[in-house]
């Protein structure tokens, strides 16, 4: 990851350059934006080797809980309104403020599950639910979309797969 930090390294200090022109101020944002995106995709990659050989570390914080959820759902309200989707976020009144709890994964886990339902509902709506008992948060996502076939729920969670559907096939990503 050496080179990739050294771009961010050097694209930071031109962030910080006042003599620069708004234009290429933009472009050195873009290639911020695009370097950080690149080692978050590098990360993940480490932390599927991590995950195969047995070794991921999950890192427990402290963590906003209803500012973290609150962020999650800002993200993908712009998504769902430019498919037409009616988006629902569902919060538990007893919510606790903080809790201890890896933010990075559970930012991961969100992304994929209502990015996966984003792209997988034409029409209807994509909901956000979190109930909190016992001191456990139970998040779950639901959507109108064209759901798992009964043949494809052994390999939902098999790394670099895709339903076998073919609206599942049409899909990027």
């Amino acid at each position: 990851r050496a080179p990739l930090n050294s771009i961010l390294g050097y694209a930071q200090i031109l962030q910080r350059d006042p003599t620069l022109p708004a234009p290429r101020r933009e472009a050195i944002d873009v290639i911020h934006r695009s370097g950080r995106h690149l080692v978050g995709l590098i990360d993940g990659l480490l932390d599927i080797a991590r995950i195969e050989a047995g070794k991921l570390r999950l890192e427990n914080g402290e963590l906003r809980l209803p500012e973290f959820l609150e962020q999650m759902v800002q993200m993908f309200r712009p998504q769902t309104s430019l498919k037409g989707l009616h988006f629902r976020y569902e919060c538990a009144p007893d919510l606790p403020q903080i809790v201890h709890i890896d933010e990075k994964r559970l930012r991961q886990i969100l992304i994929n599950l209502v990015s996966n339902a984003i792209k997988y509902t034409q029409a209807g709506s994509v909901t956000i639910s979190v109930r909190y008992r016992s001191q456990v948060a139970d998040i779950a996502v639901r959507d109108t979309g064209i759901g798992i076939a009964p043949d494809d729920l052994e390999r939902v969670f098999a790394p670099f797969d895709r339903g076998s559907s073919a609206e599942a096939q049409l899909q990027p990503g």
